[in-house]
């Protein structure tokens, strides 16, 4: 009730601010607007609060309502200004069952965070109002900070989604912190299938308890995001996924995911779609992951941060032809030390870049990097080069006669207002505007 009644303060509290701001003569004519353009200025203005006050989001519509008789009568009858089903759990359900019906059939964005607040009825009550809605979900958001607290509860929600039809469904995205090693719960959920039959499913992120406990369907999947919290997967988890995305163009892993990797990875993934593989955080088995892939058209390659022992197996396994032929552009984020031999692997594992990306660098040692022993420069079809942080011109210019890059020389400052792009060296290359 206390919650209930504190929205309630916030939607009219902003409903006056949003009559303050229009001048008198300026709400006559908006309330004379035909309900079709004015559900759209309605639409592009919610649109403005997200991602940045999702908060804002859902309570729209309401704050609309509160300006005139005539706006409430509009945005409470335009289906799409309902479509963000924020669930805190601890908002009252009878008014989640108000919203969801004046969502009528429009598609919808479901959000469902875990709070301390929770018991097991009210889970019970909420999954029987949200059900017959499943197949209406354009994207569904799970997410948890504590696994242990809201095992039950966590499981009965996705369980719930483990069958139905979902033929509107294009995202899905479940994290947080699964169960801690030894606790009881760690062994107590097993790996299940949800939203199995989701066909328009292109974007899958699973993060901790997402990744440890569900497995969507992969076979349209055009994005997928894997990370870490406490329990890595077994390779052969991660290689059924991956025999499972049939479709996949970017691949994002985050941490040391996979428990073990094999000794020797006799068998690779044929994945011919796939154009761009992140590798961020602390990936100890870079080499592995990239040698268990075979993308003859992968374009773009990330490792942030990377370090010598990265790029090591890698060079020594591929050492008489690249392994992605096709690669040309690349992200490299070196750690302190090792940066000259970083490149020199580089260099060797990936010899046909013609981007280069450095989003951090010494300085002191940035053009000694790109050196060979006979002077011969790295990456021959260097058109392109984009840094960050590093103020030196000389240095960068030094570079760029080091590396023959005949293109644009970009360095990026980092700015009160923003990141600030100063092209310095003038060509015929490529743009960088795309890239950072």
């Amino acid at each position: 009730m206390a919650n209930t009644l504190e929205s309630n303060l916030e939607i009219e509290k902003d409903s006056e601010a949003l009559k303050n701001s229009s001048l008198d003569g300026q709400k006559a004519t908006l309330d004379e607007l035909p309900p079709e353009l004015l559900v759209h200025i309605f639409e592009m203005a919610q649109n403005m609060f997200f991602p940045l006050d999702k908060h804002m989001y859902w309570r729209f519509p309401f704050i609309l309502g509160k300006v005139s008789r005539y706006w409430r009568q509009v945005a409470y009858g335009a289906p799409t200004l309902w479509s963000n089903v924020d669930i805190s759990l601890r908002r009252d359900l009878g008014g989640l069952q108000v919203y969801l019906g004046r969502s009528k059939d429009s598609p919808i964005d479901l959000n469902i965070t875990f709070t301390p607040t929770l018991s097991q009825r009210n889970v019970g009550m909420l999954i029987g109002i949200l059900q017959p809605h499943y197949r209406r979900c354009r994207s569904i958001r799970v997410r948890s900070e504590s696994f242990h607290e809201f095992a039950a509860e966590i499981s009965s929600i996705l369980g719930s989604m483990c069958k139905g039809h979902y033929p509107m469904l294009q995202h899905i995205c479940v994290e947080g912190f699964d169960s801690e090693e030894g606790s009881d719960m760690s062994s107590a959920v097993q790996p299940f299938a949800i939203v199995a039959d989701a066909v328009n499913l292109t974007s899958v992120h699973l993060k901790g308890l997402g990744l440890s406990y569900c497995r969507p369907p992969l076979t349209a999947v055009t994005q997928l995001h894997l990370a870490v919290s406490n329990h890595p997967i077994l390779y052969t988890d991660f290689s059924n996924m991956l025999r499972s995305c049939r479709s996949l163009v970017t691949l994002c892993v985050y941490d040391d995911f996979v428990l073990e990797w094999p000794t020797d990875l006799h068998d690779t993934h044929d994945m011919p779609f796939l154009r761009y593989i992140r590798i961020f955080g602390n990936m100890l088995e870079v080499s592995q992951l990239l040698l268990s892939i075979s993308a003859p058209d992968l374009e773009g390659l990330t490792i942030a941060p990377i370090v010598l022992s990265d790029l090591t197996k890698l060079e020594r396994e591929t050492s008489n032809a690249p392994r992605f032929p096709a690669l040309k552009l690349l992200t490299l984020a070196p750690t302190a030390h090792g940066e000259s031999m970083i490149a020199a692997l580089a260099n060797a594992c990936f010899p046909g870049i013609k981007l280069l990306i450095l989003p951090n660098f010494n300085k002191r040692s940035f053009v000694g990097s790109f050196k060979t022993t006979d002077s011969r420069p790295f990456w021959p079809e260097l058109d392109g080069l984009a840094v960050r942080r590093i103020d030196d011109r000389g240095a960068l210019f030094q570079c760029a006669l080091a590396l023959a890059v005949l293109g644009s020389l970009v360095i990026v400052k980092a700015d009160p207002n923003g990141l600030v792009k100063e092209s310095i060296v003038g060509g015929g290359g490529r743009s960088m505007e795309d890239t950072m």
